[in-house]
């Protein structure tokens, strides 16, 4: 079968897609740091937050297990067992905003967050005793 001009095209843009050249380290040096971080442990004082799902296939085979506290609003049942297996089944999504579940040792514990925007976070962490924010 012969190849067409627009099959060349597709072939060319899949080859140029790739942003890893020959020498450049399989693993990410970010992903590299925070498993390193990670593994570093809690015993060492050492405190991650993670905003987003950490990934089996990134960071090994029991990510959840890295993580002492997991704090979880509106996922679905299936982010659940994978993040906070040992909680139990998932319990229903609260319709209310603003509601969630913090996880520790095994059990979920229901809970009320903040809001926060982005700037506010930042104050928060720079200056703790700033009462405005």
């Amino acid at each position: 079968m012969a190849q067409t001009k627009f099959d060349k095209q597709v072939e060319d843009t899949a080859e140029s897609a790739t942003f890893r050249s020959k020498d450049d380290p399989r693993m990410s040096p970010a992903v590299s740091a925070l498993e390193a971080a990670l593994y570093t442990g809690r015993a060492a004082r050492v405190h991650v937050i993670l905003d987003g799902t950490p990934v089996a296939s990134i960071l090994g085979a029991a990510p959840h297990e890295l993580f002492g506290t997991v704090v979880l609003a509106r996922v679905a049942a299936s982010t659940w067992q994978r993040l906070a297996p040992l909680a139990g089944p998932a319990p229903k999504p609260s319709k209310h905003r603003g509601r969630g579940h913090v996880i520790q040792d095994g059990e979920a514990h229901e809970t009320q967050t903040i809001w926060m925007t982005d700037a506010d976070v930042v104050t928060w962490l720079t200056d703790p005793d700033d009462t405005q924010s």
